[in-house]
């Protein structure tokens, strides 16, 4: 391939959104990707939000380096490179599964349940088809309406509604509660703060329907 002359057909993918998974990421790279390997932390499984991708040839791999590298992934620029084999590494990739976390089977049998980053910040969900609405916990009980609307417009997710939980007995506020956004795309861009820390508390989303 003209713009890959070396033939590589596995890409390093860095800056991705917490939030992401499998499919999104699949379908941002136009469905071809073969396998996947998300990055994480060898003690805490935290997701460094960084994966290598391995494609269907080296014209794939030239077409993302050309035609995807910088673009927005849920509010995010991607940052793309070829990334050849190293020195023993070639009876390990491509790995047996197609997705896998930090050398250890993840969504074996083609499961497209949970996110990259699994252990150091809590999986999301599998998002519901045109979701515009997420359970956001673990917030701090000084967090109001003003305060949770400055959040999500810093990723320019404009907040449609908020609802906050409440004890039925105290009427004391849980530190959880939905917002509803106005449409999924905005709603995207909002998951991907998905551990982010929020009045000194790290923030916990997942997709709701």
């Amino acid at each position: 391939c003209k713009n890959n002359p070396r033939g590589v057909p596995r890409l390093f993918l860095g800056n991705l959104p917490f939030a992401v998974s499998e499919p999104t990421l699949s379908t941002h790279l136009r469905d071809c990707v073969t396998h996947i390997k998300w990055i994480t932390d060898k003690l805490t499984g935290k997701f460094y939000g960084s994966a290598f991708c391995e494609v269907r040839n080296s014209k794939d791999a030239a077409m993302c380096l050309k035609e995807i590298n910088g673009t927005l992934l849920m509010g995010r620029p991607v940052k793309i490179n070829y990334a050849p084999v190293r020195s023993g590494e070639e009876g390990d990739w491509p790995p047996r599964s197609r997705v896998i976390t930090g050398g250890k089977v993840a969504n074996a049998g083609g499961s497209t349940r949970g996110q990259a980053g699994g252990v150091g910040i809590k999986a999301l969900s599998v998002k519901p088809e045109g979701c515009s609405k997420l359970f956001i916990g673990n917030l701090s009980y000084d967090l109001d309406d003003d305060g949770i609307a400055k959040f999500f417009m810093g990723v320019e997710a404009e907040l449609k509604s908020v609802r906050w939980l409440h004890h039925k007995d105290s009427g004391d506020f849980k530190g959880c509660g939905y917002v509803d956004f106005w449409n999924t795309d905005a709603c995207e861009k909002a998951a991907a703060l998905n551990g982010k820390n929020l009045l000194g508390r790290p923030i916990r989303i997942d997709w709701a329907e």
